[in-house]
């Protein structure tokens, strides 16, 4: 298991610039869901960031076999000591249980070195496959926490980005 992500954020030029001077890396590049000028480039080697400004996610555990040319949804939130327990043991369960239909990997993140700071990443085949499983009442960040007025979170949504420079 690759221990840190790191990604970046850029216009295609910045990010194909930064591809071509690193051809040994995998590195992948999205757009926000519906955004199509919103680019962000992933580098899931767990090798040394090569981004100027990378904002770099320790990895806390890793299920199943990634597919980084499907839809990826982050879910962050800041949480408490208490609240990662919780947390942790509902992350450790769906891990357990088998990862829903259409998604084929999940991590759960820290914030580099900030562990009240965490992050889910999933992978999924599809936009759709995510919305069904949400849908089904079913969330990364729970709604008692969401309903709490001091609780941060925020979620952001990605599909590979239109074939140009930088992919």
């Amino acid at each position: 298991m690759n221990e840190q992500i790191a990604i970046t954020f850029g216009n295609d030029k910045i990010l194909s610039e930064i591809k071509a001077n690193h051809p040994d890396r995998d590195l992948r590049v999205f757009q926000a869901l519906n955004q199509n000028d919103k680019l962000m480039m992933l580098d899931y080697s767990g090798k040394p960031s090569v981004f100027q400004s990378p904002v770099l996610y320790d990895v806390l555990s890793h299920t199943g076999t990634d597919k980084w040319d499907g839809f990826v949804s982050f879910s962050a939130m800041d949480l408490n000591f208490d609240q990662q327990k919780v947390f942790d043991a509902r992350i450790n369960k769906l891990r357990s249980d088998g990862l829903p239909d259409g998604m084929h990997s999940i991590y759960s993140l820290n914030y580099h070195k900030d562990i009240n700071q965490r992050v889910i990443l999933g992978t999924w085949n599809s936009y759709s496959d995510f919305e069904l499983w949400k849908n089904g009442s079913h969330e990364f960040i729970p709604k008692e926490y969401r309903d709490s007025p001091s609780f941060y979170s925020h979620e952001a949504y990605y599909t590979p980005a239109k074939k140009t420079e930088a992919n």
